[in-house]
């Protein structure tokens, strides 16, 4: 796609005139100029100012009206412009992945289909296993609506739409209860005070019945996003291996993935405090950050220092919104969260990619859905089984 042709899609897009489709290749192009100042380098000064002036002036102002219309449509960036060269715009970076949109030769197109469109595999879906204090497991994905459970003063109902939620009685005793998640699963839970949890794929949730004392303490591995009651009589604590979450009512997303680099914390609305935990698992207060909306917490498990930086939001919950979100993910990020959904193991051979891929794609999409954004970028990709195998 040359100047020409894009100012020209620009002018369909004001008419309104512009399908689902070049509406999202405009939104992935001013994103591209918004986050990669470097891919203008070799575009001289005069196209570059008009591509600047038309980018900004035109789409800018008008994609804040679209997010509402557009909340639940989640426009993958690559159906209808795989074919598109790579124009000079492109040229100056390789690290693009969904937004290089440069055509594979045809026989590795039809390579590609042989191996991973005929031997697809199915998304995730809303599955767990509840575990009861008295050892008892109860599979929740093949479980009819209702009461499944109960157990010293607790019930434990599942709704219509396979919410779990735990309901207490005056005389109610705490017990442990734990909720875990296979890699292709996902859980939505309520706890004994009205706390929803959310539990992504290969994660667990570790809770009593009933809060008791003067605390709300939750232990968790792998991902979870919170929206915490208030309540400033009775803090809630989330714990995981390296780190304790402290709130009072709030809503986060927390990634504490074993595979993962670092622990994260997102906060989105409210105040939290994330500290460190020793070896003897003490909270380390000197290193103690207190989070605003909009920022994120980071600790490396090898590390002391919690570092604080700008959050992207959207990226943080995307998985519990449905969706996967990439803003400038290597391949080794990206591929980590389509085996936890898709329930697969990934084997890299020869060279890791360099390539970073930016864009969005629904969760609900079969697996080649997602590594055709691979196939963009010219990467070889193969299903064996449930393995991917992903060469360069």
């Amino acid at each position: 796609m040359d100047k020409k042709e894009f100012l020209k899609l620009l002018n369909k897009y004001n008419q309104g005139k512009a399908n689902a489709e070049e509406i999202a290749f405009l939104k992935a192009y001013y994103n591209l100029f918004e986050q990669s100042e470097e891919v203008l380098l070799k575009v001289n000064q005069s196209d570059k100012n008009i591509l600047k002036q038309s980018i900004s002036s035109e789409i800018k102002k008008k994609m804040l009206l679209m997010e509402e219309e557009e909340e639940t449509q989640l426009v993958p960036f690559f159906t209808k412009w795989r074919w598109l060269a790579a124009a000079s715009v492109f040229v100056a970076v390789c690290t693009l992945g969904f937004l290089l949109l440069k055509p594979a030769p045809k026989p590795q197109m039809a390579k590609l289909k042989s191996k991973v469109t005929l031997q697809d595999i199915a998304p995730g879906s809303n599955q767990a296993v509840l575990t009861l204090a008295n050892g008892e497991s109860i599979t929740l994905n093949d479980k009819e609506n209702g009461v499944l459970a109960k157990q010293a003063g607790v019930v434990i109902n599942k709704s219509r739409d396979g919410l779990l939620q735990y309901v207490i009685t005056a005389d109610a005793e705490p017990a442990i209860n734990t909720i875990s998640t296979p890699r292709g699963g996902q859980y939505q839970l309520i706890l004994a005070d009205g706390t929803k949890v959310w539990l992504n794929a290969a994660s667990s949730i570790t809770f009593p019945t009933k809060f008791n004392g003067d605390e709300r303490k939750v232990k968790i591995e792998g991902e979870a996003y919170f929206e915490v009651v208030k309540n400033a009589k009775k803090p809630f604590r989330v714990v995981s291996k390296n780190q304790v979450i402290e709130v009072l009512g709030t809503h986060f997303n927390v990634n504490t993935y074993d595979d993962e680099f670092t622990n994260k914390t997102t906060l989105l609305e409210g105040s939290v405090r994330v500290s460190k935990l020793d070896e003897n698992g003490k909270i380390q207060l000197v290193s103690a950050k207190v989070l605003k909306p909009g920022e994120q917490a980071s600790l490396a498990a090898n590390q002391n220092n919690i570092l604080v930086s700008i959050a992207d939001e959207e990226e943080a919950i995307a998985w519990k919104n449905g969706y996967f979100k990439f803003n400038k993910a290597d391949i080794q990020t990206m591929m980590r969260q389509v085996s936890r959904w898709y329930n697969v193991d990934v084997v890299f051979k020869g060279e890791i990619s360099k390539d970073l891929f930016v864009g969005k794609i629904n969760r609900s999409e079969h697996v080649s859905g997602v590594l055709r954004i691979l196939e963009l970028s010219k990467i070889n990709v193969e299903i064996n089984g449930r393995t991917i195998i992903i060469s360069n």
